[in-house]
């Protein structure tokens, strides 16, 4: 028999805000794949455990090893659709082997904590991402929603901004959102970049008022 691979949205961090079915599909599964810290949280006692490193074709071959004769659940943080490896999945796969489980991503939970849409958001992630029109697309967007992560800290985000013309912008930072030690900051791109915190776990939101 051939199994479906669940590939499951975990929500923004803290176990609370994961959905009933995404805890009803890793209960079911036999093998759990996914980065350290999800497998620490979601894991039981009986689940054989692949941790996700940068070797995505090896978390790739094993999932295709054992998917014939036991149940995988791919954990993957915040929601499946917002860069996550299930996009790579996708890509690889048939995806009539697949069954995505949506889930609360820390985009949405940052925006409700703001008590702002964010239909209009332009959302980036900045891990290992290149310049390269950056400037641009923050000038263009009236909100811009950023996963930050080094080397581009919040810090180092501002200072490039505001190198390239881009004035003191009014900005929000939501650092280790769903945590018991969250916090929310509002703040201007000047006083960031001026700033020695690195804002580790955070998402920056800069507001283009016109």
């Amino acid at each position: 028999m051939e199994y479906k691979i669940k590939v499951i949205g975990t929500g923004p961090g803290s176990g609370r805000y994961i959905t009933p079915i995404a805890l009803e599909a890793i209960a079911g599964a036999d093998i759990l794949v996914g980065g350290q810290r999800l497998l620490n949280v979601f894991a039981g006692e009986g689940h054989i455990q692949f941790p996700l490193g940068k070797d995505l074709h090896q978390a790739l071959a094993f999932i295709n090893e054992h998917r014939k004769s036991k149940r995988v659940a791919v954990l993957v943080s915040g929601d499946t659709g917002i860069y996550s490896f299930a996009d790579y999945l996708s890509r690889h796969m048939d995806n009539d082997f697949l069954e995505f489980i949506p889930g609360i991503s820390s985009v949405q939970l940052m925006f409700a904590r703001l008590k702002k849409s964010w239909h209009d958001a332009l959302i980036l992630s900045m891990h290992g991402r290149k310049t390269d029109g950056l400037a641009e697309q923050i000038k263009d967007a009236p909100v811009t929603a950023l996963l930050t992560g080094e080397p581009w800290t919040p810090r180092r985000i501002a200072q490039y901004l505001l190198e390239n013309n881009i004035n003191d912008l009014t900005t929000a930072i939501g650092q280790n959102l769903s945590y018991d030690d969250e916090r929310i900051i509002f703040t201007s791109l000047q006083k960031i970049a001026e700033d020695d915190n690195n804002y580790d776990n955070s998402i920056m939101v800069i507001f283009n008022e016109r």
